[in-house]
C-alpha cells in the first residue's frame, strides 16, 4: 500500500492521524557540521533525527556492526543532544557523536 492509498483509506473512514510526522531529514546540515565541527554550531535537532535514523537504518539493513558500539559516553551525549545542551558535551562525548554520525552518513551513502 502506498502512503496515498493509506491516506485515502483513512479519510474514507473518517480517521485522522494522531500526529503529523516531522519533515525530511536535514542530512545536508549534518554533513556541513561534520565537515567543520569545531567552527560550526551543532544543529541539534538535525543531528538527533539523523542519529535515530542511522540506528534504524543500520538495524533494517542488518548492518549494526557498521556503527560504533555505543556505551555510557553515547548515552550521556544523546541525553544532552535531546535536551539541546550540545555546548555541554565533553570532548569524549563530542568525539563519540562525530564518529557515530560520520559512520551513519557513510552507511547511508553506501545503501542500496
Amino acid at each position: 500500500m502506498t502512503v496515498r492509498q493509506a491516506r485515502t483509506y483513512a479519510r474514507r473512514r473518517g480517521w485522522r492521524p494522531a500526529a503529523s510526522e516531522g519533515g525530511p531529514l536535514e542530512l545536508v546540515r549534518v554533513q556541513r557540521w561534520l565537515a567543520d565541527p569545531l567552527r560550526r554550531r551543532v544543529p541539534a535537532g538535525a543531528v538527533l533525527e539523523a542519529w535515530n535514523f542511522f540506528e534504524d537504518l543500520a538495524r533494517g539493513l542488518g548492518a549494526v556492526h557498521r556503527l560504533p558500539r555505543q556505551g555510557a559516553v553515547h548515552d550521556s551525549a544523546y541525553e544532552k543532544l535531546f535536551a539541546g545542551e550540545c555546548a555541554d558535551w565533553t570532548p569524549d562525548e563530542r568525539r563519540a557523536v562525530l564518529e557515530l554520525v560520520a559512520a551513519g552518513v557513510e552507511l547511508w551513502d553506501s545503501s542500496p
